[in-house]
């Protein structure tokens, strides 16, 4: 498979730290950087000019936290990192809870955003009472507590893993060898993997051209046909790699040989900088003066000791963040602190809601919400629903958040926007009802669809879809026209897409959606059988919402299997899903605080045309990225 090449200007760094950090945040972008996500948005940025580099564990969506610190994703250009010496780009909506990434910043903003991962590789062995995975053997650590857990994706639980499935880790390689995950995603396997392995080099042999990693008694890895990253890196005993390969490891002269393709050697792979954060587990502590923080060599003994953290913190394995001054792979810290449980912050999403299915089953910006044991600081539950604009507070678990506070806020003002949703309140009199938490104002010149309704009729449960903008000043939404869409009784319709597991003929789960397949459900494109759709497959679902809220079932009418396709230049397409905001035009709108441009003559356009574009439509896009844009070839508008 081709991939979009780029010479990486800010450096690479294959293993990033993980950090335990508690923080989820989704929000249009515009956060400071230095704002943590405990802090108001308004936080000063730094001074005008000021470069610097990140490198940690994402920990939020929206305006991009990263190490538990909100940044300015407003100009973010995102790509992954496959390849050591290649670049894959990528959109906002690529980026996930747990990954691992470097990002270089430019008053304060993010301007590009490598992500990069510790291994991809077939599963040798489960523990479900360990919580490790064996892959190409090296020993997978999940953590199931804490302030970060590991996330799972295309699976909910270990139990759920087969030996042969092809996952992709990110996290942290300890001394030992193991890798303690921050993310794990299920893969479909389609024989252009890139396997990869990293670790501690051990047991060189510079005549035979192998080594060992450390903890790792299984595979042998041959480098005499590799190219050895970043140039002029030379493998040494000790030093971190990550080993790359298009073919797993095989029996070869009595051993389980991996031939590499690349090893790319983590030293000195940050950029020089006088403005650099990194993120991970304390390690290797001699003193302040000489410790690492995740991958970064850090002397602290002039630091500033920060936010409640003393001396006796300091120890190793201890998840810590650091700042200072970067030059030639080692830190220099002007500042140091430790996160602690009794100072963690919560979890945090502040967003829009793309899924509604209930309270206990929602999700913002991809991550899964249960609120079913929150409490409302503003609004109620019956204010909720795809569109709905929310503070979600509580704690982070491997599958999403588990709400302790949701609080329904006001769409953003002065702008056209979007309404859609089943009305909880109605005032004739004042001419106003109430959707998604928010006062709409009528008047006799509101526009009224379809003909013959009258806005006055209008009744608690009935769904309507909404045109017009907020006034932060008044507290309305004023509408200019009105859409009566159901009533009461009428079974809900959503549409989401996602990576499938526990399939099986009668059922498939996408992320915390279980939906039921039954006999006359279509699937889509034409020849597809059930069994085309397998664990990992990427699926687009439209289904039935029914049930009680304490008992809902989604049914698929129609399941999409989404196969891989690649562009003119060979690269993949990338998919995007969400609703629409910040609509200028068909080339100029965002989904997400990702920039699409949909406005070429050949986009293919599913249920419905280029004028259904708007604010609040919910899209899924099909698209390459060209310059941080996403350059759309499809939009399929699906049901909310």
């Amino acid at each position: 498979m081709k991939q979009l090449k780029q010479h990486l200007q800010w450096g690479l760094c294959a293993l990033s730290c993980a950090l335990s950090a508690a923080v989820l945040v989704a929000c249009g972008g515009g956060a400071a950087a230095g704002d943590t996500a405990s802090q108001s948005p308004a936080t000063a940025p730094p001074s005008a000019g000021i470069t610097g580099v990140v490198n940690g564990t994402i920990t939020g969506f929206g305006s991009v936290v990263i190490n538990g610190v909100r940044y300015d994703d407003s100009l973010a250009k995102v790509a992954f990192s496959n390849q050591p010496d290649v670049q894959t780009a990528a959109t906002l909506g690529d980026l996930h809870t747990g990954m691992q990434v470097q990002a270089t910043l430019k008053d304060g903003a993010l301007q590009n955003l490598l992500v990069n991962f510790a291994l991809l590789g077939t599963i040798g062995a489960v523990d479900t009472t360990a919580g490790t995975l064996t892959v190409f053997g090296q020993t997978i650590k999940i953590t199931t507590t804490g302030q970060l857990p590991t996330v799972f994706e295309g699976f909910s639980a270990l139990s759920q893993l087969a030996l042969g499935d092809l996952v992709k880790v990110s996290g942290t390689v300890a001394s030992d060898g193991s890798i303690t995950a921050t993310r794990i995603e299920r893969r479909l396997k389609d024989g252009t993997e890139l396997f990869r392995i990293s670790g501690a080099v051990q047991g060189l042999d510079t005549t035979a051209k192998t080594f060992g990693l450390t903890g790792n008694t299984t595979v042998t890895v041959d480098y005499s046909k590799a190219k050895v990253l970043p140039d002029g890196a030379v493998i040494e005993n000790g030093k971190p790699v990550s080993v790359v390969s298009a073919n797993a490891p095989a029996a070869s002269g009595g051993k389980t040989v991996l031939v590499a393709s690349a090893v790319e050697v983590r030293a000195k792979k940050l950029p020089d900088s006088g403005d650099t954060t990194v993120g991970g587990p304390i390690s290797d502590f001699q003193s302040l003066a000489s410790l690492r923080v995740g991958d970064v060599v850090v002397d602290a003994s002039a630091a500033t000791l920060k936010d409640g953290t003393v001396a006796g913190d300091i120890v190793n394995g201890a998840q810590a963040l650091a700042h200072g001054t970067l030059s030639s792979g080692a830190m220099k810290a002007d500042w140091i602190k430790v996160l602690k449980n009794d100072t963690a912050i919560k979890a945090l999403l502040v967003g829009q809601i793309t899924d509604y299915v209930s309270l206990a089953n929602f999700t913002l910006r991809g991550t899964a919400v249960d609120g079913s044991a929150a409490t409302f600081s503003k609004g109620s539950a019956a204010d909720l629903g795809t569109g709905a604009w929310v503070t979600v507070t509580g704690q982070l678990t491997s599958s999403g958040v588990k709400a302790t506070d949701i609080a329904v806020q006001p769409p953003p003002a002065d702008k056209p926007q979007h309404l859609a949703g089943a009305i909880t309140a109605v005032d004739a009199t004042a001419k106003t009802f109430t959707v998604l938490g928010t006062t709409v104002q009528w008047s006799d010149t509101t526009k009224i669809a379809p003909d013959g309704k009258s806005l006055a009729n209008l009744a608690a449960g009935v769904t309507v879809s909404v045109e017009g903008s907020y006034s932060a000043a008044s507290g309305v939404f004023t509408a200019t026209s009105v859409t009566v869409v159901n009533t009461t009784g009428v079974s809900k319709t959503i549409g989401f897409s996602g990576v499938a597991f526990n399939v099986t003929s009668t059922s498939l789960q996408i992320g915390s959606y279980t939906v039921q397949i039954t006999p006359n459900t279509q699937l889509q494109p034409t020849g597809t059988k059930l069994a085309d759709l397998v664990n990992g497959s990427r699926l687009s679902i439209r289904a039935t919402v029914s049930g009680s809220a304490g008992n809902v079932t989604l049914t698929a009418l129609a399941i999409e299997l989404e196969k891989p396709e690649q562009d003119a230049s060979g690269n993949d397409y990338v998919y995007l899903g969400g609703l629409i905001g910040d609509f200028n035009s068909a080339a100029d709108f965002k989904v997400g605080s990702q920039k699409v441009d949909a406005s070429g003559s050949t986009v293919k356009f599913i249920d419905g045309d280029a004028s259904k574009l708007a604010n609040g439509a919910k899209v899924e896009i099909k698209g390459s990225v060209k310059d941080g844009v996403l350059i759309a070839v499809q939009v399929h508008f699906m049901p909310g």
